[in-house]
């Protein structure tokens, strides 16, 4: 083992390296910042692999004592206690340093009490999203007057329910619940008392060769990184704060300014700022197609979106399969036809996202006992192959094609990409079964559809087996699977399915294959997205140095359906997003949805035609699922409208651009619609969403802009995103009543217009807004 130097400094002011030879050390990523565990001194762990290429010299973290060790690819230290919310670790080569962002969790010890009275005869457990929903984890204990289980947790909200001996039920010692979007309540813990101010970064100005923004704490500690090197020493404070843009930017055709801060309540808001030759950048026209944050994907389930050559339309034969359950006739020649008939490009989303294509079994699977039917493997998630494509919706030659007429309009492609179970039928389980991970428990119980106790290991079902990614041979078969999809067919990334159920050590090994294989070998920049249920830790421990890019929201989609669709207070929307803001950062790339292939359509719960409280699936077997009320396009609106405003990436659900109705799968994946098969209403809701797109993509506001959401009231939000100049105001009204509100601005008032027609008037700097029922308005300067 090679034997490294550590450099540990107490103090904040560090030697900073300004000579430009230093800022062209190799970007290999720019990861939101690490966070930094002190409970106990845990263990924390920096993977330098993820951040240089090559062996390191030494590494400086100032401001940290404690142990450290470091060995050829990563660094492990046991963090001391410190006040700062941001530090700075400096990884050297060849006396060069690449900088990394380190934040201070704010997770602390809490105790969580249950008031019940003694009874040696009762068993009480907590369910929530603090311990994934699993009673298991979480067994109170009595404490001379309550149950009570201390617990490691971060400032927020926590949904939680009392399991009395198996049986769930609220927290009846606590008056504070939630709504839990499925036609019931939850108790709420709340940790932290949320009622810091709240600091706050905004760009202001910007030449040629400077860039001023502002903060209201004079005060408080601010970070400014050039790509991955810290340029902190330049900053010039005054009435503005102010940054030299590095000579070096004009030799990059895309390089980043990001600044960061901190004071004793918290820290800010981040900001980041795209520059193309060193200046910075105004459109989107100038940015490329892999900019992330520019990115609006559009999820085509192929089976379902439509069929370009008949001749591999293969349903299986089996009777007991009904038509919902089999091959539809999607393909990709259908996809392509599209793209010629300039679909994609006139909505306006600019990446496409593919249901799996591998090769899947053939035969009948699965069962549903009313009405009878067992399912084809249409979906693609019961892959016999690692390389083969599904005949039935191509072969190579179409996937090449496919690829290349997606980058000649501008767009990216992402593949669905199951690492975590193969089916049963697959050559490579069938030679070693032992690559599975273990179906039967020991209590003699199977592993199946244990999703939060068996998290790692469970079994969707007794045909699909688990792999054991933690094996050495199973883990570079798959990971070597995944980085041959990129170098054959030039795809610019994935979506990966069920990735909480697969270890962190296994993106770990991917993200490095890919880093090398492709990254560094092709200069090829690739976007991953993961898939997984939980709180915003667990989600956000995927999202990390070295491994996935990002993840869907799906809190914050819980929030939108509950808000928009249902009848809960704007607040828990507000205060789902500045949690998930906050965890992610300002300009995160996570995936903000608008409905999935495991859901009930939005449109029919927005309409009432589906019912939060009852299956979904199946209502979608039992009766024909429509909108129901009218008011659910406007609603579907709303959410469209919301998710075009707000930081990360829109993820649009192939239908969802006019109201594709359904319960949930498989009647939320009907066959997809065009043209003249929609009715009127569906082609008003398709050029709202044109309109949307549009909007987003030609303001950078909604792109990098720094955001503040504010709640007047329980049925109205107002979410302002400003970059600059470009400022942009999204007013939303979700009650059944027309709603004025008013917003206060600098500036010329003539200069902000609305975009869809609602009354607006100005008086002394105040913008009066008239939102009709169920509606929303976007006002732009």
């Amino acid at each position: 083992m090679k034997n490294y130097k550590i450099l540990l400094l107490s103090l904040l002011s560090l030697l900073l390296f300004s000579c430009e030879d230093d800022m062209q050390m190799e970007i290999l990523d720019f990861e939101k910042p690490i966070i930094v565990q002190q409970l106990d001194f845990e263990a924390n762990m920096l993977d330098l692999e993820s951040f240089v290429d090559g062996d390191v010299d030494s590494v400086l973290i100032n401001g940290v004592k404690g142990d450290f060790y470091m060995d050829n690819t990563k660094l492990i230290f046991h963090a001391g206690f410190y006040s700062e919310k941001y530090l700075v670790a400096k990884i050297y080569q060849n006396g060069e340093s690449t900088d990394v962002i380190l934040r201070k969790s704010d997770k602390r010890y809490v105790l969580f009490s249950y008031s019940a009275k003694y009874d040696k005869n009762k068993k009480y457990q907590v369910a929530g999203d603090f311990n994934g929903w699993a009673p298991t984890n979480t067994n109170l204990q009595w404490h001379d007057t309550a149950y009570q289980a201390v617990m490691e947790l971060t400032s927020g909200k926590y949904q939680y329910q009392i399991v009395e001996d198996g049986e769930w039920k609220l927290d009846e010692y606590n008056p504070i619940t939630a709504p839990n979007n499925q036609g019931g309540m939850n108790s709420v813990f709340v940790v932290g008392s949320g009622n810091e101010a709240k600091l706050q970064l905004s760009t202001e100005s910007y030449t040629d060769n400077n860039i001023s923004f502002s903060i209201n704490d004079t005060n408080a500690n601010i970070i400014v990184m050039f790509n991955n090197k810290d340029i902190s020493s330049e900053l010039k404070k005054g009435d503005m704060l102010n940054i030299n843009i590095p000579e070096i930017a004009k030799q990059y055709e895309l390089s980043y300014i990001r600044v960061f801060a901190f004071n004793a309540n918290g820290i800010a808001n981040d900001l980041m700022i795209p520059l193309v030759y060193g200046k910075v950048s105004t459109s989107i026209t100038e940015l490329p197609r892999t900019a992330w944050q520019t990115n609006i994907l559009y999820n085509v389930f192929v089976d379902r979106f439509f069929d370009g050559n008949p001749e591999n339309n293969n349903s299986l034969p089996d009777s007991i399969v009904l038509p919902a359950a089999n091959y539809n006739g999607g393909d990709m020649e259908g996809i392509m036809d599209k793209i010629d008939a300039d679909y994609f490009s006139e909505l306006g989303v600019n990446s496409l996202w593919l249901s799996p294509l591998v090769k899947n079994v053939e035969g009948a699977y699965g069962y549903w006992p009313d009405p009878k039917t067992k399912f084809s493997a249409y979906h693609g998630y019961w892959p016999v192959s690692f390389t083969q494509i599904n005949p039935h919706f191509g072969d190579s030659d179409d996937l090449h094609n496919l690829v290349a007429a997606v980058h000649n309009d501008d767009m990216n492609i992402l593949l669905d990409f199951v690492a975590n179970h193969v089916h049963q039928d697959h050559p490579f389980i069938k030679a070693h079964p032992e690559y599975a991970t273990e179906l039967h428990l020991p209590d003699g119980t199977l592993n199946l559809e244990r999703w939060d106790e068996y998290r790692l290991t469970t079994w969707f079902d007794k045909f699909l087996p688990s792999l054991n990614l933690e094996n050495e041979k199973v883990s570079k078969t798959v990971a070597d699977s995944a980085t041959w999809w990129i170098t054959e067919y030039d795809i610019d990334g994935f979506r990966h399915d069920a990735a909480k159920h697969v270890p962190l050590s296994f993106w770990k090994r991917l993200t490095r294959e890919i880093r090398d294989k492709v990254v560094l070998k092709n200069d090829k920049q690739v976007y991953q997205l993961g898939e997984t249920y939980g709180n915003s830790e667990l989600i956000g421990s995927y999202v990390n140095n070295g491994m996935l890019n990002a993840q869907f929201d799906f809190n914050v989609y819980d929030a939108a359906v509950g808000v928009f669709a249902g009848d809960n207070s704007m607040n828990t929307l507000a205060e789902r997003l500045e949690e998930s803001l906050n965890v992610y950062g300002s300009h995160n790339v996570m995936a903000y949805i608008t409905g999935n292939q495991d859901r009930g359509r939005f449109i029919s719960y927005a309409g009432g035609d589906l019912k939060f409280d009852e299956d979904a699936k199946e209502a979608g077997w039992t009766r024909k699922i429509g909108v129901g009320d009218d008011v659910g396009y406007l609603k579907l609106q709303q959410l469209m409208a919301f998710n075009m405003s707000i930081p990360g990436i829109p993820v649009i659900y192939y239908g969802d651009e006019f109201g594709m109705a359904g319960g949930n799968d498989p009647d939320c994946r009907r066959m997809m619609r065009f043209d003249n098969q929609l009715t009127e209403k569906e082609k008003i809701n398709l050029e709202v969403t044109k309109i949307l797109i549009a909007i987003r993509k030609s303001n950078m506001a909604l792109l990098y802009g720094d955001v503040v959401s504010i709640t007047p009231n329980n049925s109205t939000l107002i979410i302002h995103r400003k970059y600059f100049d470009n400022e942009v105001y999204s007013v939303f009204n979700t009650s059944d009543q027309e709603q004025q509100v008013n917003i206060s601005i600098k500036g010329n008032a003539k200069k902000y217009k609305t975009s869809f027609g609602n009354k607006m008037t100005v008086k002394n700097n105040v913008l009066t807004i008239t939102i009709a029922p169920n509606s929303f308005e976007i006002i732009i300067k």
